[in-house]
């Protein structure tokens, strides 16, 4: 399942940098996205954006079922430009490190070729065209990592993974770009414990 999870999260992260210069994650300034998780995995993501996202909110309620086990996931992850906190809300805790991906690109780079590359590089492809919620997608297989992933201007729409028999989709419900976004969604709980990360993912500290 973990393999799952990484496959959804390496995806998602490379299709917002296609169709994205100067560290524009996005074509649109503002927006909110609402997913419906379903299959292996269950439960809803919600995505709020502002400055072309780079200050982004990822909200995940989801509950996990395997060999039936129950695993359930409260967490938001709030990307703060050149800096990343992950919020476990069951945990009480904050990760704090250097956003993912960031730090290897130098400003100005052309992200465009760059997560057209990365994409190509894991073994995908673009396929096609299809909707979701009545807006043109490229559609774009990755063979290896058994899914295939539905793009419109910069946003993913819909992602399919299935990896050893085990499989999750997350579809976009609803839609909305160049709109107000509330401070609210990006707020860091002050009274839970913060850990810092380096960049080898390894913990410095852990405090109050």
């Amino acid at each position: 399942m973990k393999k799952i999870i990484s496959a959804l999260f390496v995806l998602i992260m490379i299709a917002t940098i296609i169709n994205a210069q100067d560290y524009k994650r996005y074509q649109y300034k503002s927006g909110e996205i609402h997913y419906k998780v379903s299959g292996m995995t269950n439960g809803t993501e919600d995505i709020y954006f502002t400055d072309y996202g780079m200050k982004e909110a990822k909200i995940d309620k989801t509950t996990m079922e395997m060999m039936g086990i129950k695993q359930s996931q409260n967490q938001k992850t709030v990307l703060d430009h050149n800096m990343t906190y992950v919020v476990d809300y069951d945990k009480k805790t904050v990760t704090k490190m250097e956003t993912p991906m960031l730090s290897m690109f130098p400003k100005g780079t052309d992200l465009t070729k760059v997560g057209e590359e990365m994409m190509t590089n894991m073994g995908g492809k673009k396929v096609g065209t299809g909707t979701v919620l009545g807006k043109n997608c490229d559609i774009w297989e990755v063979q290896n990592l058994g899914s295939k992933i539905w793009i419109w201007n910069s946003i993913p729409m819909k992602t399919e993974t299935n990896i050893m028999g085990m499989s999750v989709t997350q579809e976009a419900t609803d839609v909305k770009v160049d709109v107000s976004v509330s401070d609210d969604h990006f707020e860091i709980p002050k009274n839970f414990k913060v850990q810092t990360m380096n960049q080898q993912g390894n913990p410095m500290n852990f405090m109050k």
